[in-house]
Order: structure tokens, then sequence, then C-alpha cells
């Protein structure tokens, strides 16, 4: 029994390092959706109605920080600033990773996906103790990124960043597109070989009744005027035959006992 064994083409990632998020103009694209991740989740656990935006986005860090610091124990992802964008064939993907180890923060291209992987460690107040938590997160690029070309860069202050240019060469075929019209053309095919065989068929089947009914015309033809040339010898014949008949009789009554 056949074993088959599939290969993943796996690819890890060079973390670039930058200044402050904000202070970067290498992050000015990214900005806008860091703000909405932080949005985000001051929808879900700040109830004050705050809104970010360029005016009020170093308050509104502030808060966020205090709500991740809260509860990041209890769960990595809930209170984490994470935002993808998917707009014109490019990949975007920005979060906020300050809270785990840079030793352990590791980006890699798995086939068509990013994963992202890191290690939170908590230590008692005392420094006794630590405990860890591991963090993954995966995504699914769209077809039309480039993946050769994806980077990734960590800010100073732990915003990090990936990125997936779109691929050169056009847009990527829609999904069934290439069936649909093989199905189409298979269609057409069977549709003009059936029409042709039809059309054979007709014209031998009516060749063929037509040869027939020519047969048939031709051996009435004949054996009819083979009857009538043979009309004038019927009389001779019948009577040879009558003659013949009579004769019979008389030798059969001639033999039968009894008889006077």
């Amino acid at each position: 029994m056949s074993t088959t064994t599939t290969t993943k083409t796996t690819k890890t990632l060079s973390v670039v390092k930058r200044e402050s998020f904000f202070d970067d103009s290498f992050f000015t694209d990214q900005w806008e959706d860091f703000d909405k991740a932080v949005q985000s989740v001051l929808d879900k656990f700040d109830d004050s109605g705050l809104k970010v935006d360029v005016g009020s986005r170093s308050h509104c860090r502030d808060v966020y920080s205090k709500i991740r610091s809260s509860k990041i124990d209890e769960d990595l992802y809930a209170s984490q600033a994470l935002q993808i964008t998917e707009k014109d064939g490019k990949f975007q993907a920005v979060m906020d990773v300050k809270d785990f180890s840079p030793s352990d923060l590791q980006v890699r291209v798995v086939e068509d996906r990013v994963v992202v992987e890191g290690k939170y460690i908590k230590k008692s107040e005392d420094g006794s103790s630590m405990s860890s938590k591991s963090f993954y997160k995966e995504f699914t690029m769209p077809n039309t990124a480039d993946i050769d070309s994806v980077s990734t860069a960590l800010s100073k202050d732990g915003v990090l960043t990936v990125r997936a240019p779109k691929r050169e060469g056009g847009a990527a075929t829609p999904s069934g597109a290439l069936s649909t019209s093989v199905q189409q053309q298979s269609q057409s095919s069977v549709q003009q070989s059936s029409s042709s065989t039809s059309s054979s068929s007709v014209q031998q089947t009516s060749s063929s009744v037509k040869k027939v009914s020519m047969s048939s015309s031709s051996t009435f033809s004949s054996t009819s005027s083979s009857n009538f040339s043979n009309m004038d010898s019927f009389d001779d014949m019948a009577k040879d035959m009558q003659d013949r008949l009579v004769f019979s009789h008389d030798n059969v009554n001639l033999k039968l006992p009894g008889t006077q």
C-alpha cells in the first residue's frame, strides 16, 4: 500500500524593524487601518463612545492599551487590535503585538496563507514565576496577491504589518468561467454531431427506401410480364392435367374390391 506525502511550500519572512508606528512614514498607508482596529476594540469594551480620529488618536490608544492589559490574560485575541484589508488585488494586515516576545515573533508564508506566531509571557509581580501562552493567526491571501513579494515590518511600539502587492499580469480568472466555456463548446459539438448524424441517417434511410421501392417495382414488373407471357399455354396444361386425373380415376376404380 503506497503512501502519498504532500509537501507544503513554506517561507519564513524577515521582520524589518522600524520606528514608532505613527512617526514612521513607511506605515502611512496603514494608519487608517490601525485606527479602525483600535475603534473595533473600543466599541466592544468601552462604553464612553470614544471615536478615533487624528485629534483623538493618542487618547484612544491609551484607553485601548488599558483595555488590552486587563483582558489579555483572559483571551489573547478578543481585545487585540487587528485589521485585514484586501483592496485592488492587494493584501494588508496590521495588528498589535507589543505584548508578545519579539524573539518569538515569526511570520511565515504557507502556500497562499500568511501565518503569524508569537508567545505571550507573563511574570509574577515578585518575578519568582512566569507563564506563557502561544499566539497563532492565519490569513488567506486573495488569489490576485503576489505571494512571492510578501513583506513584513514591526514598529518600535509593537505594531506588526504584513503586505502583499497585486500580482503583475492582470486579474485572476473568475471561478467557473473556464468550465462554463468548455461546457458551451462541448454542447455545441454535441449539437453539431447530432445534427450531422440525424441528417446522414435520414438521407441514408430515404435512399434505402427508394432502392427497395425500385426493386419491388422491378420484381413485380418482371413477374407480371412472365405470367402474362405464359397465359397462352395455360389451357393446354389444364387439359393435359384433366386427362391424367380422369385416367387415374379410372385406374383406381378398377382396383377397388367389391365393386361391380
